[in-house]
């Protein structure tokens, strides 16, 4: 059964669309590490309610001069980093798409970052001129339709261009005949993305941002029906592994509503949480337990990599992004490694939420934990997020270490298996290039 698991996954993985975007993500990684932790510095040091701004009170530390300029400069490093991460994605995405086929790559990188562009411009209506685009269809939250714009501009290059192989030392003619080349390709693509821009903004459909989920992640956070949290996690553990990472990105940050208001004000009345009036509230399990403030699956697969040391470049990449994802920062590390569409890892990324939230919702009605009810400060350890949200409780703690080593347990045959499909992948890309 489990050779049988790596040869379908293995062949998946063949597909063009999982091979350009693992060569996507392979180059983008050190974009996304950057971004990951210029936002834990943000988080933890230039924010009023950051974790180590509040601990060391820097705000009668640190001047007002030096204070302002981290955060300009790492508000600055987040945005030219993930803000715009879906331009490089379509630009990448394109180009590693039209290589497989041996066409002109650049051109149609290019071609799909205008497309891009232009759906992001569409997107905001056109109306405000001091943005003109969409920021968040441009954001690394939405990458999703980042690559499948650029997959699709490398699938018309591949039907309608012309094979392309670079020359060494290209002069202006050269250049121009390659622009020529990429004509028809590239005004194909060009006219269907002003198709897509024009529906975009007759029909004003808001893409992959926010705003359009904000009613699945409204009725997670207000529900305290437990069948529906886990039915609504799966749905957005799904999506952040598609590239979506809007909805479960609205649940990592603190939740204020009048459940969450009605759940602290009867613990600030009785002292404790164990009776509070809504205990399965779907914002604090999925926050508390099931991601553990985004560093759950992530932080375990990190743990893993630097244990077992299987694969070299792995392993460098566990151990850049170790400090931010253990603070909840994981993007760089669902990027580089990839978990983002990688068929290997969408089982655990909606499966291990759901577990984690089952045994603490099974904790918590035996009155082995109290419910977590405390706003959490921005840049806690993941692991921490339950114990802050109890306010220090200790068997909420060693509950929560013994739920993230199991899921370590449950992870480390996915990892084989992963490491497995790594070799195969080489293996297939060695004989293709031996061919």
């Amino acid at each position: 059964m489990k050779e049988f698991t790596i040869d379908i996954v293995a062949h998946m993985q063949e597909f063009s669309f999982f091979r350009a975007t693992r060569h996507t993500m392979a180059i983008l990684m050190p974009i996304a590490v950057v971004g990951s932790y210029f936002k834990l510095f943000n988080d933890l040091i230039f924010t009023p309610n950051g974790l180590i701004y509040n601990i060391f009170n820097l705000d009668t530390v640190l001047s007002d001069h030096i204070w302002y300029g981290g955060s300009f400069v790492c508000r600055g490093m987040v945005e030219i980093t993930f803000g715009v991460f879906g331009v490089y994605a379509s630009y990448f995405m394109a180009r590693y798409t039209a290589r497989l086929y041996h066409k002109d790559s650049t051109m149609a990188g290019l071609t799909a970052v205008l497309i891009m562009l232009f759906c992001s411009y569409a997107s905001s209506s056109g109306r405000n001129a001091r943005m003109p685009f969409t920021a968040s269809l441009l954001q690394i939250n939405a990458v999703f339709i980042a690559l499948i714009i650029g997959y699709c501009v490398g699938q018309i290059f591949h039907l309608l261009g012309k094979d392309f192989s670079y020359v060494k030392d290209e002069g202006t003619k050269v250049i121009q005949k390659r622009a020529g080349d990429a004509a028809l390709p590239s005004g194909i693509s060009l006219m269907l993305g002003i198709l897509l821009g024009i529906l975009i903004y007759e029909l004003q459909l808001k893409l992959l941002n926010s705003a359009s989920f904000n009613e699945i992640v409204s009725r997670v956070q207000t529900t305290n029906n437990f069948g529906e949290v886990l039915i609504l996690s799966a749905v957005i553990t799904f999506l952040d592994w598609l590239g979506i990472g809007y909805p479960l990105r609205s649940l990592s940050g603190t939740v204020n509503n009048a459940f969450t208001a009605e759940n602290l004000t009867y613990t600030l009345k009785h002292g404790n949480s164990w009776n509070v009036p809504y205990k399965y509230l779907g914002s604090s399990l999925i926050n508390s337990y099931g991601i553990m403030g985004g560093a759950s699956v992530a932080l375990a697969v990190i743990v893993l990599l630097l244990i077992r040391r299987g694969n070299r470049e792995n392993e460098i990449n566990a151990k850049i992004n170790l400090l931010p994802a253990a603070f909840g920062s994981t993007l760089g590390f669902t990027i580089g490694l990839p978990l983002i569409l990688n068929p290997v890892f969408i089982l655990p990324s909606v499966l291990i939420p759901i577990i984690n939230m089952t045994l603490a919702a099974f904790a918590i009605s035996v009155h082995i934990i109290p419910v977590s009810v405390y706003q959490i400060l921005k840049g806690t350890p993941g692991i921490l997020v339950s114990f802050f949200g109890t306010n220090g409780n200790w068997p909420t703690l060693i509950f929560t270490l013994l739920l993230f080593l199991l899921d370590i347990i449950l992870l480390l045959p996915v990892i084989r298996i992963n490491e497995k499909i790594g070799i195969r992948i080489a293996y297939q890309k060695k004989e293709r290039s031996d061919e």
